[in-house]
């Protein structure tokens, strides 16, 4: 248990919130909507980390040759 503990587990990725957001999925559906809130959450968390990397995205892609805005 103290291994997994100490483990680095690097930085948050849409990646990996997707995965638990798969995983929560089939633990409400197989044992009872007791887990529903943290699949809320967890699902609110990876549409806000979405929204986070559009934006930071942004300015790179308007600094872009030929990029025209309207």
């Amino acid at each position: 248990m103290t291994q997994w503990h100490h483990r680095d587990r690097g930085p948050i990725t849409e990646e990996k919130l997707l995965k638990a957001v798969h995983i929560l999925a089939d633990i409400v559906e197989n044992h009872g909507s007791v887990f529903r809130p943290l699949y809320h959450d967890v699902r609110q968390q990876l549409a806000e980390f979405r929204i986070q990397e559009q934006a930071d995205a942004a300015p790179a892609i308007a600094a872009l040759p030929d990029n025209k805005v309207a």
